[in-house]
């Protein structure tokens, strides 16, 4: 007899979770909302990857609806003087190593040299050649953010950002708390002193002095309770569930953990030696690309001893091989973090790096071909191929060239993601994880849950003129609530841009835009965006911001505030030999 699941529906092949929230908890959560809803994606009832998407949706709605009864009832954790000490100790502690873990970090400056190795056969590309770019970096940001802070001080409030990294540190301590309380209040003036007094001495850092990190506070528990013995997965589960991570990021972290178990186990994290990733690392290097489909479902080892005399079978890139090994030493530094692991053991799965090739630098379409895309029918003509799913052939390539954002990021946006800012009066794309896809359901971005790659972008002056705006109310005139309602999602991970990417290329060489081989369809616009845009005067920092990269704490001044004023640039890229005046505006069919 099998077992029953609860609040999981098969939906047109697609599974969902879905539970009913009750009447008398809705006005006690944000919005309202009748029930809580999840796609999981596609696969059979019994799937692993189903099965964990469950999981974590209900631990997620569990949590959601304890919150809610504890707003219901006014019974929220006590914010007592010895709680928010403990917070602020742990967190003081946490954030001076970090700063220090990251400014002795030499694998920053080996990811600088090879940004900058590439950029620097780009022609016409400004290179940054200042050996303490990373020092002015930090110096910026530190001034930037302790002379914000201190203003904030002396009027008494705290910004909305920084309470975001608040909700989320009590979160992490596991505390449901009460947001318009006067002991919260008190959080917010202890956090906000913190963040005064981190900065002035990272400031001094800054000049040389050592500033020594204190050591953490003793363990301490409102419930009394500690876990011991955790094995790596657990481990893995409980960062994922409460750091709520993108579902590219999970996939990755499920195959770095199914790679190391079919060496080892379930292993306790604490018991992993050095020795032993060592050895791990040495099988992933040996590890197909690849495999036979007959032997697939072998385990690493098993893999690595069977294609040993298949020197000619393309194995792991040295690339990949540190990505596996990045994934799980992440999950031991958020255990130590989290106080799951002793601060004195060792990671053993840091400084683990293998040897990476620099890859050639990829300039995406060259002018030519540029010009040969935009010269197609599709374009000239106003023809729409029926595999072109309707307006998505002429808008996507566009809005792809305009932004040199990930085509899935554009293929899952909203007709409510383009709007017109009041204040500003200019017409603006969202990019956001935020909301559901009527096709695809949840949305994703590369650091799903993290505001700072959610952002707007005002529409291009190209775009404009072509009808975009005109399209749009097209949309919402049919009552359609996509961007591009006949795209249709494929393969497991549920992606809407993958079969129209299949045809696009198809249809791009048919016509001879691009050659046989040797460009990637969609990905092309975004690598010669960043070409025109480099080309442009455009700054890395602005790249960064409006391709969405994430830009870790304590790297840029725009993580934390935004700068907003970065999508203006917009308009200012050029691609240099690109003549669209054949473009068609577009018009309704």
């Amino acid at each position: 007899m099998g077992v029953v699941v609860k609040n999981l529906y098969n939906v047109g092949g697609r599974w969902k979770f879905r539970k009913v929230i009750p009447l008398k908890l809705r006005q006690f959560i944000a919005e309202q909302p009748t029930e809580f809803v999840r796609w999981l994606g596609k696969g059979t009832k019994t799937d692993g990857s189903i099965l964990r998407k469950y999981a974590q949706a209900s631990q997620e709605c569990e949590a959601l609806l304890l919150q809610a009864i504890k707003r219901a009832s006014g019974r929220f954790d006590e914010l007592s003087t010895e709680v928010i000490a403990h917070i602020i100790a742990n967190e003081r502690h946490r954030l001076l190593e970090e700063e220090d873990e990251h400014r002795f970090d030499e694998e920053e400056d080996e990811l600088f040299k090879t940004v900058r190795a590439q950029v620097s056969a780009i022609q016409g590309a400004y290179v940054n050649d200042d050996p303490d770019r990373r020092w002015r970096k930090r110096q910026d940001t530190y001034q930037e953010l302790l002379a914000a802070y201190r203003h904030d001080y002396a009027r008494g409030r705290v910004n909305v950002h920084l309470r975001d990294e608040l909700d989320d540190l009590c979160l992490r301590h596991g505390l449901f708390v009460d947001t318009g309380s006067l002991d919260y209040r008190r959080l917010e003036k202890a956090y906000l002193g913190l963040m005064i007094e981190f900065l002035e001495l990272a400031l001094k850092r800054q000049e040389g002095e050592p500033v020594p990190t204190p050591p953490p506070p003793p363990a301490f528990s409102p419930s009394g309770s500690e876990e011991k013995g955790l094995t790596l997965r657990e481990m893995a589960e409980k960062k994922l569930a409460m750091k709520a991570k993108s579902h590219a990021t999970t996939e990755a972290t499920e195959t770095a953990l199914r790679l190391f178990e079919s060496v080892y186990g379930q292993r306790v994290i604490t018991t992993i030696t050095r020795r032993e990733v060592a050895n791990w690392i040495e099988l992933l290097q040996r590890k197909p690309i690849r495999p036979d489909k007959a032997h697939r479902e072998l385990g690493l080892k098993e893999l690595a001893e069977l294609y040993a005399d298949r020197p000619e079978v393309p194995r792991l890139s040295g690339k990949s091989v540190n990505g596996h090994v990045s994934h799980l030493s992440s999950i031991w530094t958020w255990g130590r973090q989290r106080g799951y692991i002793d601060r004195g053991l060792d990671n053993p799965f840091s400084e683990q790096r293998v040897e990476e090739k620099m890859p050639a630098a990829d300039e995406g379409f060259n002018p030519s071909q540029l010009q040969a895309i935009f010269n197609l029918p599709i374009f000239t003509h106003g023809e729409r191929p029926v595999q072109g799913r309707g307006e998505t052939s002429y808008w996507l390539p566009l809005l792809l060239l305009t932004y040199g954002n990930r085509p899935e990021e554009m293929c899952q946006l909203l007709v409510s993601d383009i709007f017109l800012d009041e204040d500003e009066r200019v017409w603006c794309l969202r990019i956001t994880d935020e909301g559901d896809h009527p096709v695809k359901g949840s949305r994703h971005l590369k650091a799903d849950g993290n505001p700072v790659v959610r952002r707007t972008l005002p529409v291009a002056k190209r775009l404009i003129d072509l009808g975009f705006i005109d399209y749009i109310d097209s949309l919402k005139n049919a009552g359609e609530k996509a961007l591009f309602p006949r795209l249709t999602t494929k393969g497991k991970r549920g992606y809407l841009h993958t079969s129209f990417a299949t045809w696009w290329g198809k249809y791009l060489r048919e016509h001879g835009a691009i050659p046989e081989a040797g460009n990637k369809p969609l990905r092309g616009f975004r690598d010669a965006w960043t070409t025109a845009a480099a080309r442009s005067g455009l700054t890395e920092e602005e790249r960064e911001w409006i391709q969405g990269h994430y830009i870790g704490k304590g790297k840029t001044s725009n993580r934390r505030y935004g700068v907003r004023d970065f999508g203006r640039k917009i308009n200012d890229i050029v691609y240099k030999g690109l003549d669209l005046s054949k473009v068609r505006p577009w018009q309704p069919m």
